[in-house]
């Protein structure tokens, strides 16, 4: 990171020798026996000095050590985590440097960390100076997490002027905090004495005690008695004077030391007190000199707080308190100048580069257009993806609504706040009112276009073809080197087309985006692109490429970022959907058993949501828990309905209701369940070209065809699946094409085709088997199963592998149906035979129907008698009728009336 600066990770150096604190030092030996350390006084308790006494003491042999100085623009979580990987990846592990990318969202950042730490043998200890400067929720929460969730070996070492809320309770229980608040810091006498005893006038006992009595023992009033002293301050003035709180006190010391200075020397004092980093070049600005070097140079061996920053005395800075002091002082006495060299500052900073300080320093300047111009000049809202949202915020804070409004670039940063914040109605008001506006150049009319798609995009609005094609448009009038802009515009495109159903167009937005992102290092989006390209990959039916997109990305992630982040869930829940359709059901579950979990503790999105949820209710029912299922989709919808995921509720209740039809619920409570959800509706977008939800509108249409095929509706549904079959054939659906042709197999079937049947499901098969895709024809075995057994038993031409492949679907329905079971007493295939005989037919007669033998037949009524308790078929049928209205197996074409009694089977 070219904007942070070095010294933070190391710690500071300061003027002269400071006081040898034994005491304390002892207490933080003992910090690697506890989990958090935490020092927590007020300004000026010698926290920094203490810890790095205690640094410089430490074995680093033995010990890896990480050190970070936090400072005001630490609060914007992104920004903190980066500046943390750096501090972690800085230390030495066994001699060798450890990396961490500096481009990672928080959770993925935790995750690296602590990933990294695991292979750390010896003890870590980081040490977190200056926390209170970073005091917001987020950074609170990530800390927690990372005390929390860092390995045994790690310790924590944390000062503050604030009693931070990081879980001190719960650690204290467990014996695993360690506490130094300010009356521990408190100078001693001794360490009063010695300090005090530096200057040429000696004080005596009863003078000291009268100073350590009124100041309370705070070390940096001390310091400054000593040095009043030092500078030549009346003794007796100094003693008797000593009174009031201890800002006054501060106040009245400061005017001793600064008063003492030469007039020129306490001007350049003043007005370089207002930066909180110095160098000369600044120094010559603010002070018209160009001896700014030499100046810094003379001030730190006149002692007047000012120490340098690093061994290499390239930055220099006051002591925050003194030096906070003299900027209240200053605005106080001379507004004017105070804020001409505020705006000064900021034109420097923004000349640099350097944003935040700038917009920090034209806020301090009270002048609201120059405010606004500087954040103009930074890049509008251009500042927010790059990590600098809260900037953008506190500048925003600062200007009426007439000036963002006049400049377009600021209001666009206002939109995309908004929309960061989840307030899409209020961005809509704003953005549309901007886009009134006419005039505007083409660059500013670009970044329109920009951040209108992406409040689009968080809308979910409907995108046509034509839309899309005209964002492809917008990208080529895009800076080729503007690879944040362009890469997040490529990749929300490719999602777009994804989404749309229009899968070769995806591809390529995609990959450009892969580009741009491998063009400024970021290893985290780059995986985000590889999962959509395995899905678009997937969708096409090309799915053994999509698995190895995955497992690259899997190892990238592992490498990365750990095997158990937020990346490696997403991605692992991608995994089970693949291994679930190649009926690799066991590797499937176990890989969803930790990442689904995982995912409900952290952030991901519909389509990996939609993965998940349903493979587990899928593996689930396949196995008969059918109840364990319904609670995984009740899941799904709850997180829905927290996160406001529309598609993915609609995806839930219409997953629900195949769950019916595939796995033996009455058509009935199938048919209610439709209505509840208004199925017809969805449907009917199909053929729409830009519907809200196209993956709920295939599932809707997809869903209401089985609903047709078991109620009877052959005709109905067959035409229905035709304008599902020219759909995906348009958009070379190919996964889609599978599911389309076991269902019409089975409608053919009915209607009596049975050679345009047995076409059908042969393009299934021939789609499917060459990319190991199983698990369709062993979940749909409703409609598989007599298609299947023509398919077997037909006289067509040797095909070894298609013939195996058979062999394991069958092998599969058939296991499935001796596993499930149908009114939690019988499996599927005993429930099939209970079925007929309540309708009257002989076992020769059961055993045409459902294309067995007649021993076969006889084998499972045993079972069936067995569990119902009878000896005879009329006893069976008489309790079967009383107990269970049972469901009408595959081989059952339609129910004809009132008594569904079957009119027509096979």
């Amino acid at each position: 990171m070219h904007d942070v600066i070095a010294a933070k990770f190391d710690p500071p150096v300061w003027i002269g020798d400071q006081i040898h604190r034994a005491h304390l030092l002892s207490i933080l030996n003992r910090a690697l026996s506890y989990r958090l350390t935490l020092i927590h006084a007020p300004a000026g308790y010698g926290k920094t000095s203490l810890l790095a006494q205690w640094r410089d003491n430490l074995d680093e042999a033995s010990l890896s050590i990480a050190w970070l100085t936090l400072e005001r623009d630490d609060c914007d979580l992104k920004r903190l985590v980066k500046c943390l990987s750096i501090a972690v990846q800085r230390r030495e592990q066994n001699g060798k440097r450890q990396t961490l990318s500096g481009d990672l969202p928080p959770r993925a950042a935790l995750s690296a960390i602590i990933n990294n730490l695991s292979c750390e043998e010896r003890p870590f200890i980081l040490i977190l100076d200056d926390l209170h400067h970073a005091d917001s929720q987020p950074v609170s929460d990530f800390l927690k997490s990372l005390i929390r969730m860092a390995p045994p070996n790690c310790h924590f070492v944390l000062a503050s002027r604030d009693n931070p809320a990081l879980g001190q309770s719960v650690l204290a229980a467990e014996e695993q905090l360690l506490e130094i608040n300010a009356q521990d810091l408190k100078f001693s006498a001794q360490e009063a004495e010695t300090l005090l005893a530096r200057g040429d006038k000696s004080l005596a006992k009863a003078d000291i005690g009268k100073i350590l009595d009124r100041t309370e023992g705070w070390p940096i009033a001390l310091q400054l008695t000593s040095l009043s002293l030092k500078r030549g301050a009346d003794r007796q003035s100094v003693i008797e004077q000593y009174s009031g709180s201890g800002a006054e006190l501060a106040r009245y010391l400061s005017d001793q030391v600064l008063m003492a200075l030469p007039e020129d020397t306490r001007e350049i004092v003043i007005r370089t007190s207002l930066l909180d980093r110095l160098n000369g070049e600044i120094v010559n600005l603010l002070c018209d000199r160009q001896d700014g070097w030499i100046v810094l140079e003379s001030l730190e061996q006149q002692g007047v707080f000012l120490s340098p920053v690093s061994f290499e005395k390239r930055e220099y800075r006051y002591h925050q308190l003194f030096a906070q002091f003299l900027r209240d002082r200053f605005e106080r006495s001379d507004t004017v100048k105070f804020a001409s060299l505020q705006r000064k500052i900021a034109n420097w900073y923004a000349e640099q580069g350097a944003v935040a300080d700038a917009v920090n320093h034209a806020i301090l300047a009270d002048d609201d257009a120059f405010l606004a111009d500087i954040l103009v000049e930074a890049g509008g809202w251009r500042v927010i993806p790059q990590g600098m949202q809260s900037v953008v915020e506190r500048a925003l804070s600062k200007l009426d609504k007439t000036i963002i409004q006049s400049r377009p670039r600021l209001a666009l940063a206002h939109v995309y706040l908004l929309i960061k914040h989840g307030e899409l109605g209020a961005a809509r008001i704003e953005f549309d009112r901007l886009g009134k506006e006419a005039d505007f150049s083409a660059d500013l009319r670009t970044d329109i276009r920009v951040v209108g798609d992406t409040l689009a995009d968080y809308e979910n609005k409907p995108v046509s073809l034509d839309d899309l094609i005209a964002r492809e448009a917008l990208l080529r009038k895009l800076p080729a080197n503007d690879h944040l802009v362009l890469a997040h515009i490529s990749e929300t495109l490719g999602a777009k087309y994804f989404e749309g159903g229009w899968l070769e167009r995806a591809l390529q937005p995609t990959l450009a985006a892969r580009e741009h992102y491998h063009a400024f290092g970021s290893i985290y989006s780059d995986i985000f692109t590889r999962f959509l390209e395995a899905r678009i990959k997937r969708s096409q039916g090309r799915s053994k490429e999509a698995g190895t997109i995955l497992e690259e990305a899997w190892q990238a992630i592992v490498e990365n970022f750990g095997a158990r982040s937020d990346l490696a869930a997403n991605c692992a829940a991608f995994q089970a959907e693949q291994l679930y359709e190649e009926d690799r059901v066991a590797e499937a579950r176990e890989l969803i058993g930790w990442a689904l979990p995982h995912m409900e503790q952290s952030d991901a999105w519909v389509d990996v949501y939609a993965a998940a949820y349903l493979t587990d209710a899928r593996a689930l029912a396949g196995e008969g828990a059918l109840e364990e299922a319904g609670a995984v989709i009740a899941r799904a919808r709850r997180v829905a309905s927290r996160r406001r995921l529309r598609q993915l509720e609609l995806l839930a209740a219409i997953f629900e209701i195949d769950l019916q039809l595939l796995f033996g619920a009455e058509r009935e409570t199938a048919r209610k369940a439709a209505a509840t959800v208004n199925l017809d509706h969805y449907a009917d977008m199909m053929m729409e070209e830009s519907p809200l939800y196209r993956p709920v509108v295939i599932a809707a249409s997809l869903c209401r065809v089985r609903l047709r095929l078991l109620a009877g509706e052959c005709q109905d549904a067959m035409e229905e699946l035709e304008r599902l079959r020219s759909w995906a054939n348009q958009r070379g659906a190919g996964r889609l094409l599978i599911d389309i042709n076991i269902l019409a197999a089975y409608g053919h079937r009915m209607l009596g085709a049975a050679a345009e049947s047995r076409s059908c499901f042969d393009e299934a098969v021939g789609a499917a088997m060459f990319q190991d895709i199983m698990r369709p024809f062993i979940d749909a075995r409703r409609f598989v199963q007599l298609c299947l057994s023509d398919a077997t038993t037909a006289d067509t031409p040797v095909d070894r592998f298609r013939d195996q492949f058979l062999k394991s679907i069958e092998k599969s329905i058939n296991a499935c149906r001796n596993n499930v079971t149908v009114l939690g007493v019988f499996s599927e295939a005993e429930a099939e035979v209970l079925y007929y005989l309540k309708l009257g037919y002989s076992n020769k007669e059961i055993a045409r129907l459902i294309g067995m033998s007649p021993d076969t037949v006889k084998y499972r009524l045993k079972s069936v008698f067995k569990k119902m308790g009878v000896s005879k078929r009329r006893d069976a049928v008489r309790i079967s009728a009383e107990r269970w209205n049972l469901p009408a197996p595959p081989s059952c074409t339609a129910v004809k009336n009132a008594d569904d009694k079957i009119a027509a089977c096979d």
